[in-house]
Formats: structure tokens, C-alpha cells, sequence
């Protein structure tokens, strides 16, 4: 059983680091940027993934693919930010065109929270789910594939500088 949990190590790990940056995201996204200062959905959307950048590149550093002592920070956050790029659009595309659907099949409706009282989409929560866990898939193979490992990238970025 050990031996098993030893071996999907680096998915546990991306988990939980994936789960604490949409903790971020949700609150940062959802919570505050659209539903308390009424920021466009896409808007808010962006404004919660971009909050949980610094907590998805610390924990998945650090938890998932045991980079903590890898020496290779800077050729790290260069990858990192080169996978962001496209994870933001699987995110905030994913959420909008997912929200989009939602909307068609069942239409626009609130429920309310009976003992605090309060309103929310559950068509907005699921679709800015859906974003999230569209990128969580693409995130965790390039992460495991390409950021955390010795792709040889920086020696040619550092060559053709060099030129």
C-alpha cells in the first residue's frame, strides 16, 4: 500500500497544491471580484487565477515534484510562466464556454443559502469549476514533463543569447 501512495507521490502532491490555488482562485475570482465588486465573469475569473499563481508555483515546486533543492528556480518560474499562458486560456475559456452551456441547457437561476441567507449562481460555481479542472488536467503533465524537468531549455535560451 505504501509502495503504491510512494509511487503516485507527485499527483497527491499536485493535488493538494492545485487544491489550494483554486481555494485562491475561488475566493479571490468568484467570491470577491465578481460577486462582492461585480466584475465581469471573465474578468473575475482572470483576477483569481492570477492571485493563485504565487501559491500554485511555491506548493507545486515544493509538494509535488520535490524541486525544492533543484538549483534550477529561474529556469522553473521561466517554464512555469510559459505553461501559465496557456493553462489561463483552458481556465477562463473553459469557465466562460462552460458557463455559456449551463446557461442554455438550464437557463439563468439563484439559489439562497437558508441560514446565512445568501444568493449565488450554482451555473457560475460549476462552470468556474469546470475551468479550473479542464487546466488541473493540462497543468499536472506539463508541470511533471516540462517545468519541473531538465528539458535542456535554458541552455538553448542561454545559447541564443549568446549569438
Amino acid at each position: 500500500m505504501k509502495r503504491k501512495l510512494s509511487k503516485h507521490k507527485s499527483f497527491f502532491g499536485y493535488f493538494a497544491a492545485a487544491g489550494s490555488g483554486v481555494i485562491v482562485q475561488y475566493i479571490v475570482g468568484s467570491i470577491l471580484c465578481i460577486r462582492i465588486l461585480g466584475t465581469a465573469y471573465e474578468t473575475g475569473v482572470s483576477i483569481g487565477y492570477i492571485a493563485s499563481v504565487p501559491v500554485g508555483f511555491i506548493l507545486t515546486k515544493n509538494l509535488a515534484f520535490s524541486s525544492k533543492k533543484s538549483g534550477k528556480t529561474n529556469s522553473e518560474i521561466l517554464k512555469y510562466l510559459v505553461v501559465l499562458f496557456f493553462s489561463y486560456i483552458i481556465t477562463v475559456k473553459g469557465a466562460y464556454y462552460t458557463l455559456l452551456a449551463l446557461k442554455a441547457m438550464f437557463g439563468e437561476f439563484e439559489v439562497t443559502l437558508p441560514i446565512i441567507d445568501y444568493k449565488f449562481s450554482p451555473i457560475g460555481t460549476i462552470s468556474h469549476f469546470a475551468g479550473m479542472g479542464f487546466s488541473f488536467v493540462f497543468n499536472y503533465f506539463t508541470h511533471k514533463f516540462f517545468t519541473f524537468s531538465d528539458t535542456g531549455m535554458m541552455n538553448k535560451v542561454k545559447g541564443m543569447r549568446r549569438n
